[in-house]
């Protein structure tokens, strides 16, 4: 028996040139990732989570010589929102990466797990925006199309 999955996702080329995203929340972004911590990968991101009551919680990619012991920045934006914020959902995560990418960088597989994990406790979706600083973005409503066959406990 053969299956499918099909990904279902908006691409904004030149996002700058629109004004498809909320000018704070990019300016956020920007600075954000000023202050990664990425002195092994070289590689900044940073991210912002959006709760439903408009609250923003921010995270930034933080590398640890004891490799794996750091966190990816929309982990650390994730975890935090939703311990500050325990019984809200989550409306938008954005996650930016620097400017020498042509295309927005896709969460890794852990990452994947936690937003998928965090989207099933809240039981509705939330939107999901991968930016690079200067060139394309991706939008995907809800995290599936990322994690089609994710790590869950049995109902």
């Amino acid at each position: 028996m053969e299956h499918q999955i099909t990904l279902h996702y908006r691409t904004y080329e030149n996002w700058r040139k629109t004004s498809v995203f909320s000018k704070e929340i990019t300016e956020r972004l920007e600075s954000l990732l000023k202050t990664a911590h990425a002195p092994y990968s070289n590689y900044p991101v940073s991210s912002v989570v959006v709760m439903q009551s408009g609250a923003m919680i921010v995270g930034t990619n933080q590398e640890n010589a004891a490799f794996p012991s750091g966190l990816c920045a929309e982990r650390v934006a994730v975890l935090a929102a939703k311990a500050a914020h325990p019984h809200e959902a989550i409306q938008t995560v954005y996650i930016m990466t620097g400017e020498s990418e042509r295309e927005p960088a896709a969460p890794c597989g852990s990452c994947r797990q936690v937003l998928h994990e965090t989207e099933l406790r809240q039981t509705e979706p939330f939107e999901l925006i991968l930016l690079n600083k200067t060139h394309n973005a991706l939008a995907f409503t809800g995290v599936k199309g990322l994690l089609p066959f994710s790590f869950t406990l049995p109902r």
